[in-house]
C-alpha cells in the first residue's frame, strides 16, 4: 500500500515538508508550536481524520529528538508526579476524540486554536506554583485535554516556569512529558486502527521534516527575541483555527441551504 503523503502532488508536498520543518523549529524554541501548526496544514490534505494519528508520531519523534538532546537537566521529580496522574488522563481524552465525527473533530482542533491565544497569555501572565498535589490534578485535567486535541502544549509551560524550570531543564521535562503523550495517543490509534501502514508512513517522513528543526531552535534561540516568535505564532494559529471552523460550518450551511 502506497503511502498517503506520496500522492500528493509535488507543491503539496513540499508545503508539507517545510511545515513540518517550521513546527519543529517552533517546538525546538519553546516547547509547544507543532501541534498548533500543522493541523490547518495537514487537514485539507490527508483529511482531518488523520490529523491527530500523524501528529502523535510525528510530535513523538521530535520529543524524543529534543529530549535526547537535553535529557540530563530533566526534573525527574517533577516529571513523575505529572505522568502518573497524567496519562491514563490521555487514554479517556483520545477515547472520546475517537467517538468524534469528523465536523466535530474539526471543530474541536479549530476552537482550541482560537482558545490557545488569549489563554495562552492569561497563563503567561501569572505565576503558577503547584504543589505535588496540584501538580498530579492539573496532569490529570491536561492529559484529558491533551487526549481530544493538539497542540495543547501551550498550556503546561506556564506551570513548569512557575516551578522554576528554564532553558535546558524546562526543554528536557516539557520533552519528557511530551513524549509520554504522543506515545500514549499513538498506541491508542493503533489499537483502533487509525494508524494504517499509509498513515503511519506519512507520520514518519513528517516526523523526519520537524527533527533537524531543534537543530535550527537552538540557533534561533541564541539571536532573536521569543516574544517576536510568540506573536507570529500566534497570527499563524488564529488564521488555523479559523480555517478549521470553517469546514464543519460551510457543511452546514450548505446543508441548511439545500433544505
Amino acid at each position: 500500500m502506497s503511502s498517503i503523503i506520496w500522492q500528493l502532488p509535488i507543491l503539496e508536498l513540499a508545503i508539507v515538508a517545510v511545515s513540518a520543518f517550521a513546527a519543529g523549529i517552533c517546538s525546538g524554541m519553546t516547547g509547544f508550536g507543532g501541534g498548533l501548526l500543522l493541523p490547518p496544514i495537514l487537514a485539507p490534505l490527508l483529511g482531518v481524520q488523520n490529523v491527530m494519528p500523524v501528529l502523535s508520531v510525528a510530535m513523538l519523534m521530535t520529543n524524543c529528538h529534543r529530549f535526547w538532546l537535553y535529557h540530563r537537566y530533566l526534573d525527574k521529580r517533577l516529571t513523575l508526579i505529572v505522568l502518573a496522574a497524567m496519562i491514563p488522563a490521555v487514554v479517556l481524552g483520545t477515547m472520546i476524540y475517537l467517538s468524534l465525527p469528523h465536523d466535530a473533530i474539526a471543530l474541536v482542533l479549530g476552537g482550541f486554536l482560537l482558545l490557545s491565544i488569549p489563554l495562552g497569555r492569561m497563563l503567561a501572565a501569572r505565576e503558577i506554583r503547584l504543589r505535588p498535589v496540584g501538580l498530579a490534578g492539573f496532569g490529570a485535567a491536561f492529559g484529558v485535554i491533551a487526549g481530544t486535541t493538539s497542540g495543547s502544549g501551550v498550556l503546561i509551560v506556564p506551570v513548569l516556569l512557575g516551578a522554576g524550570l528554564a532553558g535546558t531543564a524546562f526543554l528536557a521535562t516539557d520533552a519528557a512529558i511530551s513524549i509520554a503523550v504522543n506515545l500514549t495517543r499513538a498506541g491508542m490509534f493503533g489499537h483502533a486502527g487509525d494508524l494504517q501502514l499509509d498513515i503511519l508512513s506519512a507520520a514518519l517522513m513528517i516526523g523526519l521534516c520537524t527533527v533537524p528543526g531543534n537543530y535550527v531552535a537552538r540557533w534561533i534561540l541564541r539571536r532573536t527575541s521569543l516574544r517576536l516568535h510568540s506573536r507570529i505564532m500566534e497570527c499563524v494559529v488564529f488564521i488555523g483555527g479559523v480555517t478549521l471552523l470553517w469546514w464543519p460550518l460551510r457543511s452546514l450551511l450548505a446543508g441548511l441551504s439545500a433544505g
